[in-house]
């Protein structure tokens, strides 16, 4: 089996790409396993490198690692996904990295012998029109928050958790949010306008923020949170449980709604900026459905989930 290590150079900060590229090829060398690296080129080369090599079944069962951010993940993950052999493995060298924060440290997701040991776990992954998510889709606030971060972290003298928390605040004051005409499970569909939502396969997002805390990976299902358009004040409140991830109370009933549904249908009323795994594109309408344990997942030996809290209640849109 060979094992592919797709590697974004601009991922983070751009500093980590060659010292994981020798990393690599010490563990995979030293081991005595095929291996071949691949420094993506633009944006969407991932995709169509993993589609390339899947196309030719004579080079399956394989492993590709996504070495950036959970964009680059889900750039692999777009072009693994539905090919019988294919397994997808991250070196979080970007700069959100939350999709591994579902497995607690991270430390093990860093050593490349672990990868090479690790076993593989089928997990869902999020269907949004025809792009896929393996962590999750945000719209309002938060898919602002995003563009605006994008773009502080081109300043060399800003850090990412920086970057992160000025996008925050000049997204706050601009406060945009998303109205929508929402359907669940093909039930009856409702117009409402929020500050924003989130619709989740993993449980954090923003570099750190515990946004949806009863997401799990392999439940078939879509974990979506929905937060009303609320003051500023109000907003400012909440941010502390939101980042902590014990925002979903029965305190805040009349603030926020959570679900559990495993398919949802969002129409605007002109086109919205829609943030896939941190990737934005602008939609008209979206279709999201949880399509169950469609991806082999690579766990760095070491490593494990974080026990998940079960949600045993929902409330409606």
């Amino acid at each position: 089996m060979k094992h592919y290590f797709i590697i974004n150079s601009k991922a983070g900060k751009g500093d980590r790409a060659k010292e994981f590229d020798e990393k690599i090829r010490d563990a995979c060398e030293s081991r005595g396993v095929e291996y071949e690296i691949y420094n993506t080129l633009r944006v969407g080369d991932a995709t169509d490198f993993v589609k390339s090599v899947c196309s030719r079944p004579e080079t399956l069962p394989a492993r590709f690692y996504a070495c950036g951010g959970d964009g680059t993940l889900c750039e692999v993950v777009n072009g693994a996904v539905g090919a019988d052999g294919a397994s997808v493995g991250v070196v979080p060298i970007g700069t959100g990295n939350d999709f591994v924060r579902n497995f607690g440290s991270a430390e093990a997701f860093f050593d490349i012998g672990a990868q090479l040991d690790g076993e593989t776990m089928d997990i869902d992954v999020l269907k949004c029109n025809e792009k896929y998510a393996v962590n999750m889709i945000n719209i309002g606030f938060d898919c602002e928050v995003v563009k605006k971060t994008a773009k502080l972290k081109k300043n060399p003298l800003i850090s990412s958790k920086l970057a992160y928390a000025a996008g925050v605040v000049s997204t706050l004051i601009k406060k945009p949010g998303v109205k929508a005409e929402i359907s669940r499970d093909g039930e009856k569909s409702v117009v409402k306008k929020y500050l924003l939502t989130t619709f989740a396969n993993g449980s954090f997002c923003g570099g750190g923020f515990h946004s949806n805390p009863f997401a799990e990976l392999s439940d078939g299902k879509i974990d979506a949170l929905f937060i009303n358009d609320i003051s500023r004040t109000k907003f400012i409140t909440l941010i502390g449980s939101y980042k902590k991830g014990t925002h979903i109370t029965e305190k805040n009933k009349d603030v926020l709604s959570s679900t559990k549904c495993g398919r949802i249908i969002l129409k605007f009323a002109s086109e919205q900026g829609v943030s896939v795994d941190g990737e934005i594109t602008n939609f008209k309408e979206i279709c999201i459905e949880s399509i169950a344990r469609a991806l082999n997942f690579i766990v760095p030996a070491g490593a494990a989930l974080s026990v998940k809290r079960c949600n045993t209640g929902e409330a409606s849109v």
